[in-house]
């Protein structure tokens, strides 16, 4: 008997318990919980659009540098990962036979030079005889043969110089020539940055045909840019020098800021929706947190305003065609309509209807069917 009356007891316990839990959540649900309050107050309202973007490197951030020599790779001083500053020395491939010729050429020039010395020489010599033949002659002392053999020989030693010249100049634009193509055996980095694809090694054999071949790609990791996607029904709000905010999931806790420089007219239509480019240059010193490729989230500045009355979302309602606030009072709540100005994702800029101090009722009552969602705040 007395088991009974104690599993009664206990049945009786775990029974209460559950009701009483039951009515707190019932209680809960339509709003009979402790209501929150704010304290109206002045603040930044931040209004905004929420967009997606990518990390982009720009025009000219990411180059390959090719050659257009043939031969064998003596030299390749990177690795994929390693930095390269411009102007640096990359690969150097075998250009033996080409300096062979160079010093060849370079002896045929300094021997043609000193042809021309000796042809300008006696072209000088010529150049008196005739002139001597010429005074002779006008004391009759000579013959007009004698002239005449004169400036024949002046005549040919002129065109001999003259061939002399034009043979040297064509060994020199010839040994020009071969140094440019000897350039092409020597490659440089034409930028600074990471080495981020090799596509030959030290000891290979590159063959050039219409088109250079590619040795090596060097990335300049400061050259950055962010490409956001906008969707066409916010493209209207949005225009170039707008500020953005943005962050990446590698670094969740960090911001990054910038500007909208450019809108591209060009729409990009992905799985049937329509977004605009924006393009936001990408501030160097982020580069240590950014990649190309990564995904952005992104805030759109549409509006900013500082120092004006703001009141959290939560605590407006849309009741009878008006917007209004419940305001604490010693006496009990007093309804009061507001006029709203702009809102951000926590509050709502207050232009008319409340001060600073009011205290507000923050409701987690959920509207009627007869109220309009405060997410659709219109400005007035």
């Amino acid at each position: 008997m007395k088991f009974k009356v104690i599993l009664t007891i206990i049945i009786a316990g775990f029974i209460s318990s559950i009701l009483i839990y039951y009515l707190k959540t019932k209680s809960t649900e339509k709003g009979e919980n402790p209501e929150q309050t704010f304290v109206v107050k002045k603040g930044t309202v931040t209004n905004f659009t929420e967009q997606t973007g990518i990390v982009k490197a720009q025009v000219g951030a990411i180059v390959k540098v090719g050659t257009r020599a043939t031969g064998e790779i003596v030299e390749l001083k990177y690795q994929v990962g390693d930095y390269v500053g411009k102007g640096a020395l990359i690969a150097r491939i075998d250009d033996r036979e080409l300096q062979a010729n160079k010093r060849e050429l370079e002896a045929q020039i300094e021997e043609q030079r000193k042809d021309i010395e000796a042809k300008e020489a006696h072209y000088l010599y010529c150049k008196k005889d005739y002139e001597r033949e010429l005074l002779l002659l006008s004391q009759e002392f000579t013959t007009k043969d004698s002239v005449d053999r004169a400036k024949r020989d002046l005549d040919m030693a002129s065109a001999q110089l003259e061939l002399s010249k034009a043979k040297l100049k064509g060994l020199e634009e010839k040994l020009e020539a071969l140094k440019v193509k000897l350039s092409y055996y020597t490659i440089y980095a034409p930028i600074s940055g990471y080495v981020a694809e090799i596509t030959t090694q030290k000891g290979e054999t590159v063959v050039a045909g219409l088109s250079a071949v590619n040795l090596i790609t060097i990335i300049d990791t400061t050259k950055l840019e962010m490409w956001i996607y906008v969707d066409e029904t916010d493209i209207g709000r949005t225009r170039p020098g707008m500020k953005v905010e943005y962050w990446v999931d590698a670094y969740k806790d960090k911001r990054f800021y910038g500007k909208i420089s450019t809108i591209y007219p060009q729409p990009q239509v992905m799985n049937n929706i329509v977004y605009y480019l924006a393009i936001v240059k990408i501030d160097p010193d982020y580069a240590v947190y950014l990649r190309p490729e990564m995904t952005t989230h992104v805030r759109i500045i549409v509006e900013e305003k500082n120092d004006v009355l703001v009141c959290p979302n939560g605590a407006i309602r849309f009741e009878e065609g008006k917007y209004v606030v419940y305001v604490k009072k010693k006496e009990g709540l007093e309804r009061r309509p507001v006029v709203l100005g702009i809102r951000d994702d926590r509050n709502t800029e207050i232009r008319s209807g409340l001060k600073e101090g009011d205290i507000v009722v923050i409701s987690n009552i959920k509207p009627s069917r007869s109220q309009k969602p405060a997410s659709k705040i219109e400005k007035r």
